[in-house]
């Protein structure tokens, strides 16, 4: 039996993070914050909320689905919040929230710590003068003098992803032919010549952004290669303590696998957090800096973090609050100027750009952005057997092999979902009970 398709509308709703109801988005409710199962929580059972184990959990290689840490984590809580690990448990769950298309909650798990803490930002206010620019081509001008640029993201939040997605092309007519990835584990053989990503391809690859991002990549002609540390690299020497050493050796396996045997390489990064950061300080050494250090080349970096949007708006930057209140920041990504033109830069800035992203909106439940700049196509699909128990969705390219990263994967609670697919495509969706099982098998094709 094939599922109903029909294109799919709808208008856009912004959605201001108030904790912690999701009501108003029309987001599952009951799969996201209710116990998972019997057995979520016999997985659960045999696992100590420990740093190690979380870590585990959250890159679940020994388990059924990439997305079957989520219910175990979500079994975990009671243990997990009064412990010691309280903070990275939330920060763990939050991304595998975000895994299994749940936005909403990957910010707000990922920020209760703060809220439970009392933390929030101080208050900055944007300065009255302030304007913006669309932040794609001014990124795209300041690339034309530079070998190296790199763009970081949150781990837990599949729209930083976007802005890498979408400089693929641009840079790529400038001479960029190699993508770095942070989190693209070494080893994996053979991503080149299928072109997709696989399930140990790594694991915030498994997140069906990233998963884009690598197959555009492919497609348009990038190298792929991986540079986070290995085994023996993150260990601490005489001179280096851990963040040290792992920052190191991520510039040196870029630097390997790029322009040590590429004289006129040009390199787009895409990493986690800080380690684009240019500068070193008492606290932390970046891997940018390492970078500069052994080439003597200025890296282009453009930071999404410092500006963007959280799980609870206390903890947000003031420039962004200010940028939304004045209507500068609408629909794109914007950089925010100075009454000159120039950057607005805070002080000691150890970075080239801030990009401030647009607050999600959510059509049907499912964030717009899933349409992914005009490569996607909302589809209504039918879901009868999740109308009364949690499934979790996947769609396929029917070429594909099994542990390929879908096109889209959504947790659903409801007798019809909205998913976002290549228009034209032969596909299988598959659907799962949070327990691992299977519900359905349907081949389809996107219209």
């Amino acid at each position: 039996m094939s599922p109903h398709l029909t294109a799919r509308g709808g208008s856009a709703v912004p959605i201001k993070m108030a904790w912690p109801t999701l009501a108003a988005t029309g987001l599952l409710l009951a799969a996201s914050t209710a116990f998972a199962g019997e057995s979520a929580a016999g997985e659960a059972s045999g696992r100590e909320c420990a740093g190690d184990e979380l870590f585990r959990i959250a890159t679940p290689m020994d388990l059924e689905h990439a997305w079957s840490g989520t219910p175990i984590f979500r079994a975990m809580e009671g243990e997990c919040v009064s412990s010691d690990r309280n903070v990275i448990y939330w920060q763990l769950r939050g991304g595998a929230e975000g895994l299994i298309g749940n936005h909403h909650t990957a910010l707000a798990d990922f920020d209760r710590p703060y809220r439970l803490r009392g933390r929030t930002t101080p208050e900055r206010e944007l300065p009255p003068d302030a304007t913006a620019a669309p932040a794609l081509p001014y990124i795209i001008e300041r690339a034309a003098g530079h070998r190296i640029v790199m763009v970081n993201e949150r781990h837990h939040v599949s729209t930083d992803r976007l802005l890498t997605l979408d400089l693929l092309g641009p840079l790529y007519e400038q001479g960029f032919r190699y993508l770095a990835l942070e989190a693209l584990w070494a080893g994996e053989e053979g991503l080149g010549e299928r072109g997709y990503p696989i399930r140990e391809t790594g694991g915030y690859i498994n997140d069906v952004v990233f998963a884009e991002l690598v197959r555009e990549a492919i497609a348009l002609g990038y190298e792929v290669v991986p540079y986070e540390a290995q085994g023996e690299q993150y260990h601490a020497t005489e001179t280096m303590n851990e963040q040290q050493a792992r920052d190191y050796w991520q510039a040196q396996n870029l630097l390997a696998a790029t322009l040590q045997k590429d004289a006129d390489a040009k390199v787009l990064v895409h990493c986690g957090y800080a380690h684009l950061q240019e500068t070193a300080s008492a606290r932390w050494t970046p891997m940018a800096y390492y970078l500069h250090q052994a080439t003597g080349l200025d890296p282009l970096t453009v930071d999404q973090t410092a500006f963007a949007e959280r799980g609870i708006e206390q903890a947000e930057h003031g420039w962004r609050q200010g940028s939304e209140a004045r209507g500068l920041i609408e629909d794109r990504p914007v950089v925010l100027l100075d009454a000159a033109g120039d950057l607005l830069r805070r002080e000691q800035e150890n970075v080239d750009i801030r990009v401030v992203n647009p607050r999600t909106q959510y059509v049907n439940g499912r964030p717009a952005w899933m349409r992914m700049g005009g490569r996607r196509v909302a589809v209504a699909i039918d879901t009868p057997e999740c109308a009364s128990e949690a499934c979790v969705i996947s769609a396929f390219d029917a070429d594909w092999e099994e542990r390929a990263v879908p096109y889209d994967r959504v947790e659903v609670m409801a007798a019809k979902t909205d998913m976002y697919l290549p228009p034209g495509t032969e596909m299988e969706l598959r659907g799962f009970r949070l327990d691992g099982s299977l519900v359905f098998r349907r081949a389809l094709t996107t219209p």
